[in-house]
């Protein structure tokens, strides 16, 4: 399990996840919103977030279709990653997740 912080305008909310959950499901499940309007499959970009970026290099690198969406993205940035692609683990216990 994961502590993972995720940042909005409404505040942090530090969450449990359990590894193997997307950092979609474990904002759904605690109620942080993320909208993920193709419900995780990867193909849409709307649960865009931003990882800290002590953390970038712990993630398994992008697949081509989730990069070729993130490139299109208007304020896409160097540590931007689709939540429902993130899988959480161990090594990210202690992530920050900003929520544009």
């Amino acid at each position: 399990m994961a502590k993972i912080i995720f940042r909005t305008n409404a505040g942090d909310t530090t969450v449990e996840a359990k590894n193997g959950e997307t950092l979609l499901e474990v904002a759904e499940r605690s109620g942080v919103s993320i909208f993920g309007g193709c419900g995780g499959a990867g193909v849409c970009g709307s649960c865009h977030v931003f990882i800290d970026q002590a953390f970038v290099d712990k993630l398994p690198v992008p697949t081509n279709e989730e990069q070729d969406l993130l490139e299109i993205l208007p304020n896409g940035k160097v540590n931007s990653r689709l939540a429902c692609q993130v899988k959480v683990s161990d090594i990210l216990d202690g992530m920050v997740v900003s929520v544009p």
